[in-house]
C-alpha cells in the first residue's frame, strides 16, 4: 500500500511532467557506477571513502527510479528489495559487493532500450580507457611492466591494475561492439578487430584473452550461419549446454589432482586456474551467504608477493566468495536470458551472452559491470536486437 501510495501519487505526477526523467535516472546512475567501479581497477590515486559515496549515490538513483516510475506490481518490488538484500548479505560477508551493486542497474534498467545502453557503455568506456592509457603513457600515473616466469617478454598494463584485466576489458569492449552491430560487420571493421586484438596480445601477451578474441572474430564472420543455428536449436538445449559447462568448470577445479597428467597439462595451459580453484575448494568450499577469501594477486602496485594465491576464474570464484543463493542468482540470469534471447530470435544478445559466460570460465569480471554488460538486457527493450525470419 505504501509503494503504491508513493508511485500513484508522486512518480505519475512527477513523469507526467518529466517524462524523460526515469531513462536519466538509470543512465545518471549508471554513469557514476561504471566510472567509479572503472577507476578502481586503474592505478589513479583514489579516495575509497569518495568512491563508496559515488557508489552509494549511484544505486540510491536506481532504486529511486525502480520505486516511483517502474509500472510493476508493488509484491515484484518487494521481490527485487528481498533480492538486493540477500546480495549485500553475501557481500557483506566476503567483502565484495560487485553483484550486490550490478543488482540495482539489472533491475534499474527495466523498459529503458538497450541499444541506448550499448552506446554509452561503449562510449563511456572507450574515453575512460583512452585517458587511462595516455595518463600512463605520459607517466601521469604509474603503469605495471611484468614478465612471466623463464619469459623475457614484457607484459605492460596501461594504467589498469594488471596486464590481464586491460586485455579482458578490451575483450568485454568488443563484444559489447560486435552486439551493438549484430555481428554484422564490414570488412574494415574486421580488419580493425583483428588489428586490436594483435595489438593487445602484443602489450599484453595474454593467449587466452587473444583465443576469445579470435574466436569472436570468427563467430562474425559465420554469424549468418549461427543465426541458423540458433533458428533450429531448443533454447532448452543451449541451457543445457550452458549448465553442463558451468558444472564442468566447476569439477575440474574441484577435483583437480597435480598426479594426473592430463589435468596437470590442461592446468599449465590455463596458466594455473584449476590448481588455484582447487585450493579455494578445499580450504574454503562453496557457503549458503558467502565467505571472505583471503587472496594475494599480483595486481596494483606493491612489493614482492611470496605467497601468491587468487582465483581468476569467475565460475569458481564467485561460488565460493558469494555463496550458493547470489550463485543460484546468477545461473538463474543466465539460464532466463538465454531462453529470452533465443525465443525472441535476439541473437546477438544470446552469442555475446555465451561469450561473456565462456570468458568467465578464466577471469574474474563476471559480476563488474564495468566488465560485463550483458546482465543489463535482462528486463530491457531488446526489440532492436530481434533477427527477422527473412534474413536468415
Amino acid at each position: 500500500m505504501f509503494l503504491t501510495y508513493i508511485t500513484d501519487n508522486f512518480g505519475k505526477k512527477i513523469e507526467q511532467r518529466f517524462p524523460k526523467l526515469p531513462s536519466i535516472l538509470f543512465f545518471l546512475s549508471f554513469s557514476i557506477y561504471t566510472m567509479s567501479q572503472y577507476l578502481s581497477g586503474t592505478l589513479f590515486k583514489l579516495n575509497n571513502q569518495f568512491i563508496f559515496y559515488l557508489m552509494t549515490l549511484a544505486t540510491l538513483l536506481a532504486i529511486l527510479k525502480i520505486i516511483l516510475f517502474d509500472k510493476i506490481s508493488n509484491i515484484y518490488k518487494l521481490l527485487i528489495i528481498t533480492i538486493i538484500l540477500l546480495l549485500y548479505a553475501a557481500g557483506k560477508n566476503s567483502y565484495d559487493f560487485n553483484l550486490y551493486y550490478y543488482a540495482f542497474f539489472i533491475f534499474s534498467a527495466r523498459n529503458i532500450d538497450f541499444k541506448l545502453i550499448l552506446r554509452w557503455f561503449i562510449a563511456l568506456l572507450v574515453s575512460l580507457i583512452s585517458i587511462t592509457a595516455l595518463s600512463a603513457i605520459l607517466h601521469l600515473i604509474p603503469t605495471l611492466a611484468v614478465g612471466r616466469t623463464n619469459s623475457s617478454v614484457l607484459r605492460l598494463s596501461l594504467g589498469s591494475i594488471y596486464p590481464s584485466d586491460f586485455a579482458a576489458r578490451i575483450f568485454h569492449l568488443m563484444v559489447a561492439y560486435a552486439t551493438l552491430r549484430k555481428f554484422n560487420f564490414n570488412l574494415a571493421e574486421i580488419i580493425s578487430f583483428l588489428a586490436i586484438s594483435v595489438t593487445t596480445f602484443v602489450i599484453t601477451d595474454t593467449k587466452l584473452d587473444l583465443i576469445l578474441m579470435l574466436c569472436l572474430i570468427i563467430s562474425i564472420v559465420a554469424f549468418p550461419t549461427i543465426k541458423t543455428i540458433f533458428s533450429k536449436v531448443n533454447p532448452y538445449i543451449i541451457n543445457l549446454f550452458v549448465t553442463l559447462f558451468i558444472i564442468f568448470n566447476l569439477g575440474l577445479a574441484y577435483f583437480y589432482s597435480s598426479a594426473n597428467p592430463v589435468l596437470r597439462k590442461l592446468d599449465s595451459l590455463l596458466t594455473g586456474r584449476l590448481s588455484l580453484g582447487h585450493i579455494g575448494f578445499k580450504d574454503y568450499n562453496a557457503t549458503l551467504y558467502g565467505q571472505f577469501v583471503y587472496q594475494n594477486g599480483w595486481g596494483g602496485l606493491h612489493g614482492t608477493i611470496t605467497n601468491y594465491f587468487y582465483i581468476d576464474s569467475s565460475l569458481v570464484r564467485t561460488l565460493l566468495m558469494q555463496g550458493i543463493i547470489a550463485y543460484i542468482f546468477i545461473l538463474w540470469l543466465i539460464l532466463r536470458n538465454i531462453h529470452k534471447f533465443s525465443t525472441n530470435r535476439q541473437y546477438s544478445l544470446l552469442l555475446a551472452l555465451l561469450f561473456i559466460v565462456l570468458s568467465s570460465a578464466i577471469d574474474q569480471h563476471l559480476i563488474e559491470l564495468s566488465f560485463n554488460f550483458i546482465f543489463l538486457a535482462s528486463f530491457t527493450n531488446n526489440n532492436y536486437f530481434i533477427e527477422h525470419k527473412e534474413q536468415f
